[in-house]
C-alpha cells in the first residue's frame, strides 16, 4: 500500500510530488480505490508541544523530566490504551507519533494537555501566559508554530 500526499483543487485531488504522481499513474481510468484521508502533523506544532513541557517542567517539582511529564499528560488527558493484568488493569500512554496521530487529533491533545497543565500543575497558570511564553521560546530557537 502507498501513501501519498494530494492535495485538493477545487473538487479533485492532484499529486503533491512525483512519488505521488507515479502512484496515481498506476491506476487505471475509472478505477476504484479505497482510501484514508489524514491530515499530515505539522512539525512546527509538534516543536510547540516540547517548548510547553519544556516551560512547565522549570517551573514545578513534582516532575523530574520530560519523560515523565509527557506519560502522566498522556495518561491525565486519556491518551492511553488499557490492558487487563492479573493485578488488574494497567494504563499504558499511547503514541503521540506522527504516524499515530493527525495534526487534528494532535491539536485536540495539545489543548488537552495544556488544559490539565493550567488546572492541576501549575493552577492559576493562565492560557495566555503560557502560550506567550512558548512562542517566545519558539522564536528564541528561531521557529514558529
Amino acid at each position: 500500500m502507498a501513501r501519498i500526499m494530494l492535495v485538493k483543487k477545487l473538487s479533485a485531488l492532484y499529486p503533491v510530488d512525483e512519488e505521488a504522481q507515479a502512484v496515481m499513474r498506476t491506476i487505471g481510468q475509472g478505477e476504484i480505490i479505497a482510501t484514508e484521508i489524514r491530515r499530515p502533523r505539522n512539525l512546527a506544532f509538534h516543536r510547540r508541544l516540547f517548548a510547553m513541557l519544556h516551560i512547565v517542567l522549570e517551573n514545578q517539582t513534582y516532575y523530574k523530566s520530560m519523560d515523565d511529564l509527557l506519560d502522566v499528560a498522556k495518561l491525565a488527558v486519556g491518551h492511553y490504551r488499557t490492558i487487563g493484568t492479573k493485578w488488574g488493569d494497567v494504563r499504558i500512554p499511547s503514541s503521540i507519533s506522527f504516524a499515530a496521530m493527525d495534526q487534528p487529533a494532535f491539536q485536540e491533545f495539545y489543548d488537552k494537555v495544556v488544559e490539565w497543565v493550567t488546572r492541576e500543575v501549575i493552577p492559576g497558570l493562565r492560557r495566555s501566559d503560557l502560550d506567550e511564553e512558548v512562542e517566545a521560546q519558539l522564536l528564541a530557537f528561531g521557529e514558529t508554530a
